[in-house]
C-alpha cells in the first residue's frame, strides 16, 4: 500500500451506470452518423447505425486495495452492464487497454461479442479464458473487414516503436470506418517519422478523411496537448476529442492546457471536451453533446 494514498474524494461522472446504459442503448445513429461516450483513459463505447464497438474498455473495483485505488476518478459504467458491443478493439497490452479484468467480463456477459487486438496480444485473450475463435489479431500493415467495419491498425511509438517486418506489433491505433463514417483513435503513442502520414492516408483509403479523431493529451510517452494540436494541423480531422487524462494521479493533466493550445494556435477549429461518463453525437461534420 506504500507509495499511493485513496483519495478523500474521487470526480464522479456526469451520467452513470443505468441512466447511461439506458441513454447509449436508446440514442439513435444515421448512417454517416456515430454516438460516443467517454468512459474514462482511452475507453470509449461507440455507437455506429449497424453496429456497437468499445474501445481499450478498462474497469477496477474501487475498493479491491490494489494499486488503482489511487484513482481520482469513478467509473461510469461495469463492462458487465454495456449495452452489448458487437466488437471490442483493444490497442496495446498495457492493462489500462487491455484490461485482464474487463476483457473476460464482457466475453463472458456477451458471448457474440469479437475482440481485435494487435496479433502479438492473441495469447493473452486465450490465457484469460477467451476462445481463439472470437480473437481477431491485426497488424499495420493490413486492412481489414468484419460486418460493416472496415478498419486499419496504424503502429504506434509507446515505450518504443516496435513491428517486425510482417507488421507485427505490440502497440497499434485503430483508423475505422463503419456506415460512411470515419474514426481514428490512437491508443497510446507519440509521433514517428511517417505517423501523421500513415493516419492520413488510411482516413482517405478507408473514408476519404477523418471524421472524428480520439486524442491523447498527458504526455509521459504519449501525446501532449501541443503534439494533439500538431496531428489537428496536419492530419485536418473535421473534430477531436482529448483523453486519457482525469483517473491516475501520477499521469493526467488538466485539458484546459489543451483547450488554450487548441484556441491560440487553430482558433476557428471546434474545441470539444469529454467528462466522463458524456456522450457526444457527430452528425454533419461536427459534434454535439448528448
Amino acid at each position: 500500500m506504500s507509495g499511493w494514498v485513496v483519495p478523500e474524494q474521487r470526480t464522479q461522472p456526469v451520467k452513470r451506470d443505468d441512466e447511461l446504459r439506458h441513454e447509449m442503448e436508446s440514442q439513435e445513429v444515421g448512417v454517416g452518423e456515430v454516438a460516443l461516450w467517454w468512459l474514462t483513459q482511452a475507453s470509449w463505447l461507440v455507437k455506429f447505425n449497424s453496429c456497437t464497438v468499445v474501445i481499450d474498455p478498462w474497469w477496477r473495483d474501487l475498493f479491491a486495495g490494489d494499486v488503482w485505488g489511487k484513482l481520482i476518478g469513478e467509473y461510469p459504467l461495469q463492462p458487465k452492464d454495456f449495452p452489448a458491443p458487437d466488437y471490442v478493439f483493444c490497442t496495446h497490452w498495457h492493462d489500462d487497454h487491455l484490461c485482464p479484468i474487463s476483457l473476460p467480463m464482457i466475453a463472458e456477459a456477451f458471448p457474440e461479442t469479437k475482440f481485435i487486438v494487435p496479433s502479438r496480444s492473441l495469447d493473452l485473450l486465450v490465457e484469460w479464458g477467451i476462445s481463439a475463435e472470437r480473437i481477431i489479431p491485426t497488424n499495420g500493415h493490413r486492412t481489414q473487414s468484419v460486418g460493416q467495419l472496415t478498419f486499419k491498425a496504424i503502429p504506434a511509438a509507446h515505450m518504443e516503436l516496435d513491428f517486425d517486418e510482417d507488421g507485427d506489433s505490440w502497440y497499434v491505433g485503430y483508423v475505422i470506418n463503419c456506415d460512411g463514417l470515419t474514426l481514428y483513435h490512437m491508443g497510446d503513442g507519440q509521433p514517428w517519422p511517417g505517423w501523421h502520414t500513415a493516419i492520413e492516408k488510411a482516413g482517405e483509403a478507408l473514408g476519404g478523411g477523418l471524421d472524428v479523431a480520439l486524442l491523447c493529451i498527458n504526455g509521459n510517452d504519449n501525446l501532449s496537448h501541443v503534439q494533439a494540436v500538431d496531428l489537428i494541423e496536419k492530419v485536418q480531422p473535421k473534430a477531436a476529442i482529448p483523453m486519457h487524462y482525469g483517473m491516475d494521479p501520477d499521469n493526467t493533466v488538466e485539458p484546459q492546457i489543451y483547450v488554450d493550445e487548441l484556441r491560440e494556435r487553430l482558433p476557428d477549429y471546434p474545441c470539444d471536451v469529454a467528462l466522463h461518463g458524456q456522450g457526444f453525437t457527430y452528425r454533419h461534420g461536427s459534434l454535439s453533446v448528448i
